[in-house]
């Protein structure tokens, strides 16, 4: 797979975009993601959330308090007991501070000049994400900010990187200005814009950056309406390379080898005498060639994991050792595992993952590299990114949970579910590698990966809550399984 051009992108079609779509789009300063982002919203029907104006309010609401904008615990103090609302309107979202519309007073050179560092204090930002998720979590929306697509939205339908140069936003920002009547110097708009750039990029939380699966577009030489029509089109890119999936399991199956049908029929049936549950499997459709990411929390997890694949020859990385082992070397032979030595880089076992994944057969990787304690996900090592930067592999993150405490019918102690994300596509890793390393790029991608895993573990702790049972044993498992991780990887 190579990343889509601008002139691959699909013609704008609204029925193509899901009913549940978050689209998520970041980009600095004066890249006019807000005009965009309302655009988009309008074109798609979804609802517009503004999260750079929930940073602006809160930096209003301590100017007029007097709180320094550099005191965290006083920031953090101010904002949680606070109901903060936005609202959809004509122009400007309408923003909401314990029921006072501030829409208008946030909009001001002060509140500019302050707003990234409010927004760089960690308690600050964690605040606000968790805000953010659960106004996206059910779908339907688009959201602009700094690192909505790599921190708010893993799992974003559609993710846009709107860039533009120092001058073109220094002109945006000017009109923008002088529409509300305010007057500042274009040279003034320069320092505050690139100080900005500086503090936004240098963060130690949530820094501006490109997420690896977003688009890209450079709107510096575009007219509004052209960056607006560009960004439509680029948010149906996934849509429609999901539409063109293979549904069609019946044919499917058949066309497998007997040997994979007999496997699927043995880890189902696993999977049913210990009622396993999966959630956004519907279809059984993965594309040609792909990376499947599970985490990894027990032993039972590759034949669970197993029992959800219906189509296509799946290769799996196993750790080295257990082909030493009567049966199991012979038996995971049998189903075309991939040995792997996992201290230091095995450059076979990699070469023979990407050369599979080149023949379009799928990949199985549990990129964590060894089991985690449950309710940890990650970290996710750097396995994933140097494979999908030698494929450009669409990849699918499954989150499996429950494998460990697992009870013939299904355990209260720990329900049994594999959570399917949706199909990650690395749109943006050509752009990150004209600027940084591999091994930048790599951490990025494995970053990405590890987001997803805790997005999708939310999601089933929001239908249903971690029990008490989970909560103790991940809690007796981080020390232990540091020492392993440390025993395998060193460090």
């Amino acid at each position: 797979m190579t990343a889509v051009q601008a002139d691959e992108f699909p013609p704008i079609d609204p029925s193509v975009m899901p009913l549940n779509a978050v689209i998520a789009i970041d980009g600095p300063a004066g890249s006019g993601k807000s005009t965009t982002a309302r655009a988009l919203a309008d074109i798609f029907d979804l609802l517009y959330i503004d999260s750079g104006a929930m940073y602006r309010a809160l930096t209003h609401a301590a100017l007029m308090a007097g709180i320094d904008p550099g005191d965290e615990d006083a920031l953090a103090g101010l904002l949680t007991p606070v109901n903060l609302v936005l609202k959809p309107a004509k122009g400007e979202v309408s923003v909401f501070w314990n029921g006072k519309d501030v829409s208008k007073a946030i909009r001001t050179p002060e509140v500019d000049a302050n707003v990234s560092l409010v927004s760089s204090h960690p308690s600050v930002r964690s605040n606000m994400v968790e805000r953010q998720k659960i106004m996206g979590r059910l779908g339907g929306v688009v959201m602009e900010g700094r690192d909505i697509g790599t921190v708010v939205f893993p799992l974003a339908t559609a993710k846009i990187f709107l860039s533009a140069s120092l001058d073109a936003r220094v002109e945006r920002r000017f009109r923008q200005y002088q529409h509300r009547g305010l007057d500042v110097s274009r040279e003034k708009l320069r320092q505050d814009l690139a100080e900005r750039d500086r503090q936004d990029s240098g963060r130690m939380t949530s820094p501006l950056a490109i997420s690896p699966d977003a688009m890209v577009i450079d709107s510096s030489d575009l007219s509004l309406e052209q960056q607006n029509q560009i960004c439509a089109r680029a948010c149906l890119v996934n849509p429609t390379l999901d539409l063109e999936l293979d549904t069609d399991f019946e044919t499917a199956f058949r066309e497998i080898p007997w040997h994979y049908r007999l496997a699927y029929a043995f880890f189902s049936a696993s999977a049913r005498f210990y009622g396993l549950r999966q959630v956004g499997n519907e279809g059984g459709a993965l594309p040609r060639g792909c990376i499947v990411a599970v985490n990894h929390v027990s032993n039972w997890d590759p034949p669970l994991i197993g029992s959800t694949f219906w189509r296509h020859p799946v290769h799996t990385l196993t750790k080295a050792e257990l082909f030493k082992i009567w049966p199991l070397g012979p038996l995971f032979r049998w189903i075309d595992s991939i040995p792997i030595q996992r201290s230091g880089y095995d450059a076979g076992a990699f070469d023979e993952a990407a050369a599979r994944l080149g023949d379009g057969a799928n990949l199985l990787i549990f990129p964590e590299g060894t089991r985690r304690a449950i309710g940890h996900p990650g970290p996710v090592r750097n396995g994933l990114g140097i494979l999908v930067q030698a494929t450009m592999a669409p990849t699918l993150p499954l989150f499996i949970r429950g494998s460990y405490g697992r009870q013939p019918g299904g355990s209260p102690k720990s329900p049994l579910e594999v959570h399917f994300g949706p199909v990650i596509r690395w749109h943006g890793v050509p752009d990150l590698l004209q600027d940084h390393d591999k091994k930048e790029v790599s951490l990025r991608i494995a970053g990405l990966c590890e987001a997803a895993f805790r997005e999708l573990q939310a999601r089933s702790f929001a239908v249903h809550p971690e029990t008490e049972y989970e909560k103790e044993l991940g809690a007796k498992q981080l020390k232990k399984f540091a020492r392993r991780q440390a025993q395998v990887f060193g460090g």
